[in-house]
């Protein structure tokens, strides 16, 4: 593998971890870039940092545009209300039911079609 003197470039940085960071690096690994997601204790709490070698961080960052993560997303200052917690709430629910349905459509996709049996060609028929 590579030194960790080679993951030098952060291409993005979350206070939470959760889908939008897991959503990147299934980006990152359809473009068949190498990544490593790296947390970092601070007094105001963790950060996740998605670190890439310092010679795939352009062609990461372009991955990222075109896989539609083009704005950033705004690190929490202050405490937010019931309401927008609530609403925080149901749309993380729905978005990990969507990695859900991603996730299952990958794997019927990638795994053999054992269920349907062999094929007529395959019978003599």
């Amino acid at each position: 593998m590579w030194d960790s003197a080679d993951w030098r470039a952060v291409v993005f940085v979350s206070d939470r971890f959760g889908r939008p960071l897991r959503a990147r690096e299934r980006c990152l690994q359809l473009a068949g870039i190498p990544w490593s997601t790296v947390s970092e204790r601070r007094p105001s709490g963790t950060y996740y940092k998605l670190c890439v070698r310092e010679q795939d961080a352009v062609d990461a960052l372009l991955a990222l545009r075109l896989g539609g993560f083009c704005r950033s997303v705004r690190l929490r200052t202050t405490t937010p209300s019931v309401a927008e917690q609530l609403i925080d709430a149901a749309r993380d629910m729905w978005d990990e039911a969507l990695e859900l349905v991603v996730q299952v459509v990958d794997l019927v996709r990638t795994v053999p079609r054992l269920v349907t049996g062999p094929a007529r060609a395959a019978l003599g028929e």
